[in-house]
């Protein structure tokens, strides 16, 4: 007997999928690892400030629905930043290396805050 997959549950794998590449599979630490964080990082990054151009050009055209999608997007790239994160203080930890916490997502900011950002 077949069973049907659910829409959330079709929605949740999707989601899981698009987030799947954000998983470093390198060992910790070596030259692979650390290429793969730091390509990884740069995706983050140029995302928020891509999300963030396109709601600055187009804050009045967008839709509720189009903003609620970009605020949950930006909220999953968050978490994904603080993954990151988690990993570069290990992999510096096993060195030897004590790093404070830096906010990947919110640590490189332009002279405007992400207050400004309204959804």
């Amino acid at each position: 007997m077949k069973k049907d997959i659910s829409p959330f549950n079709m929605l949740l794998a999707q989601e899981i999928t698009n987030l799947e590449r954000f998983v470093i599979k390198a060992p910790m630490g070596t030259d692979e690892f650390w290429s793969q964080w730091q390509e990884k990082v740069g995706e983050i990054i140029v995302t928020k400030a891509a999300v963030k151009r396109a709601l600055k050009l187009n804050k009045d055209k967008l839709s509720e629905e189009e903003k609620k999608k970009l605020s949950t997007m930006l909220e999953a790239f968050k978490d994904v930043a603080a993954y990151l994160e988690l990993l570069r203080n290990t992999a510096l930890k096993l060195k030897g290396i004590e790093s404070p916490n830096w906010d990947i997502f919110d640590g490189l900011e332009e002279n405007e805050s992400d207050d400004d950002i309204s959804f």
